[in-house]
């Protein structure tokens, strides 16, 4: 495994080098890994490539059937498909452990099939997102959504993407930079958290079809679903940001030092449009979601309490400990 991954990094970067000499004089060079640093821009347009061209299935599926069902297949699915080159010649969970490429394509290869298929799951069960009804229903509409949906595929995934074109990986050891433990912390509570509120929510609308979910982690923010996303892409960030930032001279200047670390600033759209999406789309500014849940429970006392107390995203465990106390 060792020796596939060696060749492909020479034949994407040939110029790094690493040499390690040993013998009687026990004499050994080892270059500072930060200044081997290279980038191949290959690995992102791939992945760019995939993010269009799934998009743009959707929106032909769209157009001739008016569908719902495939949406969130497509859509979300298409991070599944976009992280498979990365785990090309890996053989195990070891292997994916002991480079950071393929731990950041792993991460992104689970959310996306798990949230892909989960949701394809509920479209098979309801058929139909209301909240889109009127956005599919012309052609301005459904081109506007897919294009939406690529543009949220390309920029979400900007952490992973970006770091496959940096020549500088490690693996899970000790020496490992802390933001990356963070970040493997980040995504694990992420992607749980996440799981967890969409399969709660689920359990709930089976014995509770008209009623608002407020129990487990509902109870604490509600979108707990959307918390638990910002965390483990902010997990993915974390993973690759060591390796985004271009080594320059002591000497270089202000504007050299912010150019080198464009690829860094890039990925943190990742996190930023996450945010900006799911507060837009929590207060209402951004799709009707608010609006029809006001309409939904808007009369219920309980409803009107639970939005008055519940924030939005950012859960407050203060509120879980009370309830259990």
């Amino acid at each position: 495994m060792t020796n596939i991954r060696e060749k492909n990094k020479k034949k994407i970067y040939p110029n790094l080098s690493i040499n390690i000499r040993g013998g009687g004089s026990s004499e050994t060079k080892i270059h500072s890994a930060s200044s081997l640093v290279e980038f191949h821009n290959g690995p992102f347009w791939q992945s760019t490539l995939i993010f269009t061209a799934a998009n743009a299935l959707g929106w032909v599926i769209s157009l001739l059937t008016g569908s719902h069902v495939h949406l969130d297949l497509i859509g979300t699915g298409a991070f599944a498909v976009a992280g498979l080159p990365s785990l090309v010649g890996v053989n195990s969970v070891s292997d994916v452990m002991s480079s950071r490429i393929p731990l950041s394509g792993a991460m992104m290869t689970l959310w996306g099939t798990k949230l892909a298929g989960f949701l394809f799951f509920r479209a098979l069960k309801t058929g139909h997102d209301v909240r889109l009804d009127d956005v599919l229903s012309t052609f301005s509409g459904t081109t506007s959504f897919w294009i939406v949906s690529l543009l949220w595929g390309l920029l979400c995934s900007l952490p992973h993407t970006l770091g496959t074109t940096s020549s500088l990986s490690f693996g899970i050891t000790a020496d490992t930079p802390i933001t990356t433990k963070l970040g493997i912390v980040l995504y694990a509570v992420g992607i749980a958290f996440e799981t967890l509120a969409d399969l709660q929510k689920w359990n709930f609308k089976q014995s509770n079809p008209k009623g608002f979910c407020n129990v487990g982690v509902w109870s604490l923010s509600q979108h707990p679903n959307w918390f638990g996303n910002l965390l483990l892409w902010s997990g993915i960030f974390l993973i690759n940001a060591p390796v985004l930032v271009k080594t320059l001279p002591l000497s270089s200047s202000f504007l050299q030092r912010i150019w080198g670390s464009k690829r860094l600033l890039l990925a943190l759209l990742s996190p930023l449009f996450l945010w900006t999406l799911f507060s837009g789309q929590a207060n209402g500014s951004i799709t009707p979601a608010l609006e029809l849940a006001n309409k939904k429970y808007g009369n219920d006392p309980k409803y009107q309490q639970y939005i008055s107390e519940v924030p939005l995203i950012f859960p407050n465990p203060l509120k879980w400990f009370d309830s259990k106390s």
